[in-house]
């Protein structure tokens, strides 16, 4: 087995992997990690043939790793702990010594051998919210994202302003500010996959009590349609207001950290993941 960079040619590949695992990834989301850093995705390849990948987004102190998927026709062959190895070496030769993942139950015994520890459930939920408008809620502008970069980073532990504007820039209607006094205190985007509607990042610095007004403004880009979103277990507040809203869990993965121990990506104050592959 060889291991390379992924390239954009490599996209199809991928997608028909995460497809094949019931997973709503899109090409912009490959493309986005493939912008945020080119060395950081590979693809394993036998006989020339592609038959795995592994991506990664290495952040100032931490990185995740995501989208760890073998070839079916390729499984058992040691080719996922190869692969696994070989992104643990790019993170850490980076200086990065702690990894995150958000891990499928089937591939966490793989994870906890390469000593990865179960920390959270990242769960995933489902519903319609029905809409409301804020008055304190807008659409977000491209002079909102200095504040909003600040902010995110603290609450999420490093900056990810790559990723918030490509979401701000594909998909501004799924974009809000929560605004009190003049004052950016809160965020929230969505992303679409088919007909599915993905929230998430959604940030909330101060204020936590309004950040249904968020949600609810958010509903009136939507049209009721199916809303899905990932949110970490120890955000209570989030979970609670989710299921007031009648949200289901259709799902959840293992948050997982190997190394150095920290908080990253667990603050109460993110009310939803961007992704599973970005925290």
């Amino acid at each position: 087995m060889q291991i390379r960079k992924m390239i954009d040619q490599d996209l199809d590949f991928a997608l028909q992997l995460t497809s094949s695992e019931g997973w709503s990834s899109t090409r912009l989301d490959f493309e986005e990690l493939l912008q945020f850093d080119p060395d950081g995705c590979y693809i394993a390849e036998v006989d020339g043939k592609p038959v795995a990948m592994v991506c990664s987004s290495p952040y100032d102190g931490f990185g995740f790793i995501s989208n760890l998927i073998v070839d079916r026709e390729y499984r058992c062959k040691q080719y996922g702990t190869i692969l696994m190895n070989h992104i643990i070496d790019y993170l850490e030769n980076r200086g990065i010594r702690t990894q995150l993942l958000d891990g499928v139950i089937k591939a966490v015994p793989l994870y906890e051998r390469l000593g990865c520890v179960k920390k959270h459930r990242s769960m995933r939920l489902e519903g319609t919210v029905k809409p409301k408008e804020s008055l304190y809620v807008r659409h977000m502008i491209s002079n909102d994202l200095e504040v909003i970069d600040r902010f995110d980073t603290d609450c999420f532990g490093a900056p990810r302003e790559k990723f918030l504007h490509s979401r701000f820039r594909h998909f501004p209607t799924l974009a809000k500010v929560l605004e009190v006094q003049g004052e950016i205190i809160g965020y929230i985007m969505g992303s679409e996959s088919g007909d599915i509607i993905r929230i998430g990042p959604w940030v909330m610095r101060e204020n936590l009590d309004l950040a249904e007004e968020l949600l609810t403004d958010f509903a009136m880009e939507v049209e009721e349609k199916n809303l899905k979103i990932g949110v970490v277990e120890n955000n209570v507040r989030a979970l609670s207001l989710l299921q007031k809203h009648q949200f289901k869990e259709i799902g959840f993965s293992w948050r997982m950290l190997r190394g150095i121990e920290g908080d990253w990506a667990l603050s109460d104050h993110l009310y939803a993941i961007c992704c599973a592959a970005r925290g």
